[in-house]
C-alpha cells in the first residue's frame, strides 16, 4: 500500500496591540508608530510575494478597545483596509483575543464572558465581526494566559480552540508542565482538559522566533528537521508549523544587519523568510481553521496551572512589582461597590444574587437611566483590566503607561460607587431591607504553636510527637548589589519584632520592618501583620535606551525582596510530590503538582507562580498542607505568593514568598534541541529582569493568615476562613 504524502503546513500569526507596557500612545517610535511602520511592511512583503505567484495565507489577531476601535482607524486606517482585503479574499482570517487585551486569568467570569462576547461585537463597535467580514472560533489569549475554569467559559461563548506557545525558549505557554510532547502532537491540534472539572477544549501550539534560534536561526533548517522526524513516523500524519509574534515586533522587519541577509533569511524579514522555504516541496500554506476541519485531535492535555508566558512561565511579570499590587486593589475595591449594587438589585426584585452573574441580566433590572452607567463602570474596569497595565515591562512601568492606567482605576472606582449610591437610592425608595450578614465560621485545624528563635525568625510548629511538622518563618532578607542582604539588629518584645537590613556596608540605606505576630488558639491559626520600608537609592545599571522608552529610571541592583519568606517543606525526599491548591475567580478550587523538575533539567525553579490567587493558596506534601491568605483590605495581587523548589541530590526544599518578588536562572524545556534559542531569549528578551526595583523607596503594610491543615486538599471549612480573612481582616 501506498504511503500516505504527507504535508508541513505553515502559518504566521501577527498579534496586533499598538498599546504597551514599555511605550506611550504617540504616533511615533517611542509610541506605537513603530507599530504601523512594521506592520506596513509586513503587508507590503506579503504583497509582494502574491505578486510573485506566492499566496500566504495568515492569521491575525487584536486587542479591540484600544487599537482596532481607536488607534488603527485613527492613525493607520490603510493598515486596516488592507487587512480587511485580505481576510475578504479568503487569504487571512482572524483570531480572537480579549476586547480589552484582558488578564485574563483575574476576571471574573462575568468579566471574562463580556471581554471575550465583545470581542466579536462590542457596544463601541470594536469588536472583530463589527469591523471584519468574518472571524474564526480560535483564541490566542493575551500572554498565554488560560486558567482551568476558562476552559468551560470559552466553550459557552462558542470558542472551541485556544492556541497557545509550547516553545523552547523563556517566551512559553505549557512548555514546563509536561513532559516532551511528540513531533505528531507538537504540530497538531489536542485535546486540553482541565482535570478537576473535565471541561476541555481543543488546543493549537504556536512557536516564536525563538524556536528559528534553536535550528541555527533558520526556518527552513527546523521545517527540514521536523520533515525528518515527519517520516520516520510509524503513522504518517500532517503537521502545522504556526510562527506567531507581536506585529511591531522587529523580528518581522529583519533584526540583523543587510549584508547578512542571504546567510540569515529567518531573521532578515518575512519576505525573506517565507521565501527561504517556498522551494520546500513539502510545505504549504494555510490558514488554522482550514487546517483544524480536516485534522483530529493527536492527543489529550491535562492541566492544573494558570498559564501566563512571563518570567518563568507564570504571572511573575504581572503580579510582583508594586504598582501591580496598588493597581489591584483599586480594582478589588470596585468590585466590591459593583458586587453590592447587585446583590441590592436582586433583593429589590426578589432574586439570587447567583442569578446576575452575568452582566445582562444585572442590567436588565436596572433602570433605564442607570443602564448606561453600569456599561460605563464595567467597561471602564475591564480596560484597567488589560494586561498593559500590569506590564509585561519589566523592571518598571513606562511613566505615561502608569498614569493612564491609575486614571483608568479610579474613574472604574468612581463609576462603581456611583452606580451602588444609585442603586442603593432606588432600593430604599422601595423599602428594600440592608442586609448584613456576620456569619460565624467554625474552624480548627490541628495543634499550631510559634516558637521565635534568637534571631528574630521562628518555628512553626504543626501536630506533635510522630506527626510533628515543622516550618521556618525567616526574617526579611533581599538581593541587593550582587549579595542577599539579611536582618540585622532584630529586637522582639511584647509580640513585636523589627529589625533592619543594611544595603552595604559602608552605607547608611537600610531596610526596615515591623512584623506582629497572633495567634489564635481557637482557631489554630497564625496572623502576621507588617510595615515594611524600602530605601530609596540611586540609579544605576539601567540601559539608556529603554530608560529613554519608559521615561524613568531604576536601580538595578535590586534583585530579590523577601519579606516574609516561610519554608514550608525542607530537606524532604525527591519522591513526595508537593501540591499547590488555589480557587480562582470562578470560585473554583484546582491543583497542579510541583513536578516540574521532572522535565527539562529545571533543577532549580527559582520562581513558580502559576497560581491565580484572589484570597488564599495552599500547599500540601499529601497528609499535610499548609494554607496561605492575604488581607483585601491591605495592599494585595491578583498572585501574591510565589513558590520556590530546589532539588539536591535525594531531597527537595520548598519555599514561600508572600508579597515578594524572586529571581533567578529561567526555565529550560524539553522541546530544546540546541539551546541556542534560549540563549538569543535571555540575552534579547526585555522581559526577563527581576520586579525588585519597583519596590525600591516605597511602604507597604501586608497581612497574612497562616493556617495548618490535614491531608491534601484544604477543608472546605478552612476555605471559608480564608475568604473571611479577606474580606476583613479576621481569621474567624
Amino acid at each position: 500500500m501506498k504511503q500516505k504524502e504527507t504535508r508541513i503546513y505553515f502559518c504566521p500569526r501577527f498579534h496586533v496591540n499598538f498599546y504597551h507596557s514599555y511605550r506611550g500612545d504617540r504616533a511615533d517610535e517611542q509610541g506605537f508608530g513603530k507599530d504601523i511602520r512594521i506592520i506596513r511592511g509586513i503587508l507590503d512583503d506579503l504583497d509582494k510575494l502574491q505578486e510573485e505567484g506566492i499566496g500566504v495565507h495568515c492569521a491575525w489577531d487584536f486587542d479591540n478597545a484600544f487599537s482596532l476601535g481607536r488607534m488603527i482607524p485613527r492613525h493607520a486606517p490603510d493598515i486596516l483596509a488592507r487587512i480587511k482585503e485580505r481576510v475578504d479574499t479568503a487569504l487571512d482570517e482572524i483570531h480572537l483575543m480579549s476586547w480589552n487585551n484582558g488578564l485574563l486569568g483575574a476576571h471574573t467570569p462575568e468579566e471574562f464572558k463580556l471581554a471575550i462576547a465583545w470581542a466579536k461585537y462590542a457596544p463601541d463597535l470594536s469588536g472583530n465581526l463589527d469591523v471584519f467580514s468574518s472571524c474564526t472560533t480560535i483564541v490566542r489569549p493575551q500572554e498565554c494566559m488560560v486558567s482551568p475554569t476558562h476552559l468551560k467559559l470559552y466553550t459557552q461563548l462558542g470558542v472551541d480552540t485556544v492556541s497557545v506557545y509550547y516553545s523552547a525558549i523563556p517566551f512559553n505557554g505549557f512548555g514546563s508542565f509536561f513532559p516532551e510532547l511528540p513531533i505528531e502532537q507538537r504540530y497538531n491540534p489536542m485535546l486540553l482538559e482541565d482535570k478537576n472539572s473535565g471541561s476541555s477544549m481543543r488546543l493549537l501550539p504556536a512557536i516564536n522566533q525563538g524556536d528559528l534560534a534553536e535550528y541555527g536561526f533558520s526556518a527552513r533548517r527546523m521545517l527540514k528537521c521536523i520533515r525528518s522526524a515527519q517520516t520516520r513516523l510509524v503513522s504518517p500524519t500532517d503537521l502545522i508549523v504556526i510562527l506567531d509574534m507581536d506585529a511591531d515586533d522587529t523580528f518581522w522587519q529583519g533584526c540583523i544587519p543587510g549584508g547578512l541577509g542571504n546567510l540569515v533569511p529567518a531573521f532578515a524579514g518575512l519576505y525573506r523568510l517565507l521565501k527561504s522555504i517556498t522551494t520546500l516541496d513539502f510545505v504549504q500554506f494555510i490558514k488554522p481553521s482550514d487546517y483544524l476541519a480536516t485534522h483530529p485531535n493527536t492527543g489529550n492535555l491535562s492541566i492544573g496551572q494558570d498559564m501566563a508566558d512571563g518570567a518563568f512561565d507564570g504571572y511573575a511579570s504581572w503580579a510582583e512589582k508594586y504598582e501591580n499590587h496598588v493597581l489591584w486593589t483599586k480594582i478589588t475595591e470596585a468590585r466590591t461597590y459593583w458586587d453590592a449594587a447587585k446583590i441590592l438589585t436582586a433583593e429589590a426584585n426578589q432574586l439570587s444574587p447567583s442569578m446576575l452573574q452575568d452582566f445582562s441580566q444585572f442590567k436588565t433590572l436596572l433602570p433605564k437611566e442607570l443602564q448606561t452607567l453600569a456599561t460605563q463602570a464595567i467597561a471602564t474596569r475591564l480596560q484597567v483590566l488589560s494586561t498593559t497595565h500590569f506590564g509585561l515591562s519589566a523592571p518598571v512601568m513606562n511613566v505615561h503607561r502608569l498614569a493612564v492606567a491609575t486614571a483608568l482605576a479610579e474613574d472604574a472606582l468612581t463609576q462603581a460607587r456611583q452606580l451602588f449610591d444609585a442603586v442603593q437610592t432606588e432600593c430604599h425608595s422601595k423599602g428594600v431591607p440592608q442586609k448584613t450578614e456576620n456569619q460565624r465560621i467554625s474552624w480548627t485545624g490541628p495543634p499550631l504553636s510559634f516558637e521565635p528563635c534568637t534571631d528574630g525568625s521562628g518555628i512553626v510548629h504543626v501536630g506533635n510527637g510522630e506527626d510533628l511538622q515543622i516550618h521556618h518563618l525567616t526574617n526579611p532578607w533581599v538581593t541587593y548589589a550582587g549579595r542577599i542582604r539579611r536582618s540585622i539588629r532584630v529586637q522582639t518584645g511584647k509580640g513585636k519584632t523589627q529589625g533592619v537590613i543594611p544595603l552595604a556596608k559602608k552605607s547608611d540605606s537600610h531596610v526596615t520592618w515591623e512584623r506582629d505576630i497572633l495567634l489564635d488558639d481557637n482557631s489554630q491559626t497564625l496572623v502576621l501583620e507588617y510595615r515594611i520600608t524600602y530605601p530609596t537609592t540611586p540609579h544605576q545599571g539601567y540601559g539608556n535606551s529603554k530608560a529613554d522608552r519608559l521615561q524613568r529610571t531604576w536601580d538595578a541592583r535590586w534583585k530579590q525582596t523577601a519579606p516574609c519568606e516561610i519554608i514550608l517543606f525542607q530537606d524532604i525526599p525527591l519522591s513526595r510530590t508537593i501540591t499547590v491548591w488555589k480557587q480562582d475567580f470562578s470560585g473554583n478550587l484546582s491543583s497542579y503538582s510541583l513536578d516540574y523538575a521532572a522535565y527539562g533539567k529545571n533543577i532549580i525553579l527559582s520562581s513558580i507562580n502559576n497560581h491565580i490567587t484572589p484570597c488564599y493558596l495552599a500547599i500540601s506534601d499529601g497528609k499535610h498542607g499548609l494554607l496561605l491568605a492575604q488581607n483585601g483590605k491591605n495592599l494585595h495581587s491578583f498572585a501574591f505568593c510565589p513558590l520556590r523548589q530546589i532539588w539536591g541530590k535525594h531531597t527537595q526544599t520548598i519555599t514561600a514568598n508572600p508579597f515578594g518578588t524572586y529571581w533567578g536562572r529561567q526555565y529550560r524545556y524539553p522541546a530544546a534541541c540546541t539551546g541556542w534559542g534560549r540563549r538569543a531569549a535571555l540575552l534579547a528578551s526585555e522581559h526577563l529582569f527581576p520586579s525588585a526595583p519597583s519596590w525600591e523607596g516605597k511602604t507597604v503594610q501586608f497581612s497574612l493568615l497562616i493556617a495548618p491543615y490535614t491531608g491534601d486538599k484544604p477543608p472546605q471549612e478552612l476555605c471559608k476562613v480564608a475568604q473571611h480573612f479577606f474580606a476583613t481582616g479576621a481569621g474567624q
